[in-house]
């Protein structure tokens, strides 16, 4: 079990990523604490993990709140003792062209992908320097090296994300705390299959061949799933990656290939 004993805390937990990534740290022996907004999902992912026996805490979580923050670090410290590793994945979606867009909105967006994950890791920090180190993994996007119109407010905060992913890094590498980030492409999962079925409508294109279309962009000739990109973030998570920070690892099946 590659986390065995270590307890992982996870901001914005949802149906696509944030719920696989909390089974599999759970399946490869991690106790967990999940923090999100919506307390009904919360409860529901909380009887998922119990159900395959592993160990959990919950607390809703908006991340704009530094209080709310501190209360789910301090429900995992509480509940078991320790922490080591932070999961950063809350983020706000508003799509818009740039010419067009309310600005004020953008601002609400970076307010919660980055300085939420800033929150986040400030409150974890003391208790990652207790445990004597520790792994904090900002998830991020493909969308930060590969544009797409409309994405904007989604793609400047997580690549400020990916910044503050390397200062953290440099400056807390003194307490063994690593910092990486991990850039998703599309994620086969929910969310994803939601999207491109509102697309294909919106369009009146067939589903399939929307689908179609994203994979020829993609080298390995498929859309990642959750779980497989969950399993990157696994990785910076244990003892494999003790000597790698301040990384940015693609995570897209070949979409973008850093140079």
């Amino acid at each position: 079990m590659l986390l065995k004993d270590k307890v992982i805390v996870i901001s914005g937990v949802g149906p696509g990523l944030g719920r696989k990534l909390t089974l599999l740290c759970v399946n490869e022996g991690a106790k967990v604490a999940i923090g999100c907004r919506n307390t009904a999902f919360l409860d529901s992912l909380v009887a998922d993990v119990k159900a395959i026996g592993g160990e959990v805490v919950s607390s809703p979580t908006d991340v704009k709140d530094v209080a709310q923050c501190k209360t789910l670090v301090e429900a995992a410290a509480k509940a078991f003792g320790r922490i080591d590793g932070l999961v950063n994945s809350a983020y706000q979606y508003a799509p818009a062209q740039f010419e067009d867009a309310d600005l004020t909105t953008w601002s609400a967006t970076m307010d919660v992908t980055c300085f939420g994950a800033l929150r986040m890791a400030q409150a974890a920090i003391p208790h990652l320097k207790k445990a004597g180190g520790g792994s904090i993994v900002n998830v991020s996007t493909m969308e930060t090296r590969k544009n797409r119109a409309g994405e904007g407010a989604y793609a400047i905060p997580k690549a400020a994300l990916e910044m503050a992913t390397r200062q953290m890094a440099f400056e807390l590498g003194k307490y063994k705390i690593r910092v990486n980030s991990t850039l998703m492409g599309w994620m086969w999962g929910v969310p994803v299959e939601n999207a491109l079925k509102g697309f294909a409508e919106q369009s009146g294109t067939p589903l399939q061949t929307i689908i179609d279309g994203v994979v020829t962009q993609i080298p390995l000739g498929e859309i990642p799933t959750d779980d497989d990109c969950a399993k990157s973030v696994v990785f910076f998570l244990s003892d494999y990656s003790n000597v790698v920070t301040g990384a940015a690892l693609n995570v897209n099946g070949g979409e973008y290939m850093s140079p």
